[in-house]
């Protein structure tokens, strides 16, 4: 079954549910709702009046997430090793005493 971004690619005056949106952003329906009372920062959504569904426009929503891309450049380490990560052992504590 295709994934919902490879469903909706071209998606134009489509919308997203509740499930669809939390699917897309890897988390729970329970924790959405959550972010959404809390007002965390979410895609813009439309809430008719009486109505208790949510729409999320298709192309407001991955616009959004396209907010969020993030690119990896390696960069060369300078000054060798760098710092070790965790406690020191027994002998690194002694040679550092004298």
């Amino acid at each position: 079954m295709p994934s919902v971004t490879e469903r909706n690619l071209g998606c134009n005056g489509t919308y997203y549910s509740d499930d669809e949106v939390a699917h897309l952003l890897g988390i729970s329906l329970g924790r959405l709702r959550n972010k959404l009372c809390a007002g965390n920062p979410l895609p813009p959504r439309i809430e008719p009046p009486g109505c208790r569904h949510r729409l999320w426009p298709c192309r407001a929503v991955h616009d959004w997430l396209e907010q969020f891309t993030i690119s990896v450049v390696n960069q060369p380490r300078v000054g060798g090793e760098g710092r070790r990560r965790g406690r020191p052992t027994k002998q690194e504590e002694r040679s550092r005493r004298r």
